[in-house]
């Protein structure tokens, strides 16, 4: 996993992680491998490090947001549980909702440490 419980805290602050923080975390350091899949990195850098950590919680951040850790609620359109409601416009393309966050995207893209990462939109 790219980020502890504690970084996680730190971020989410004042609020607490949620119960299923270390899930979470291990969901979002998959979902940023698949991103950045046959990228050549080393992950033994401290700067590559702290940016993966940076990257992964503002992941979980997003998947909290969403209430889908497992991304099943991806292809719906609208939804309402309780006093929340959720509405999104169908992807143009044909394509798919995104597994990555553009926040975490951003932080990848903007460190300039992984050359070749691109996040497409829309």
């Amino acid at each position: 996993m790219y980020a502890t419980v504690s970084d996680l805290e730190a971020w989410l602050a004042p609020e607490p992680a949620p119960a299923n923080a270390v899930r979470l975390l291990d969901v979002a350091s998959t979902a940023i491998d698949r991103a950045l899949y046959g990228l050549a990195y080393d992950p033994e850098d401290p700067d590559v490090q702290a940016t993966l950590s940076r990257a992964c919680v503002r992941q979980v951040h997003w998947m909290i947001d969403r209430d889908d850790e497992t991304g099943a609620q991806s292809d719906v359109a609208s939804m309402s549980t309780g006093q929340r409601s959720f509405a999104r416009f169908a992807p143009q393309n044909g394509g798919s909702t995104p597994k990555l966050a553009s926040s975490a995207a951003d932080v990848l893209k903007v460190s300039g440490l992984f050359r070749g990462f691109v996040w497409l939109e829309g």
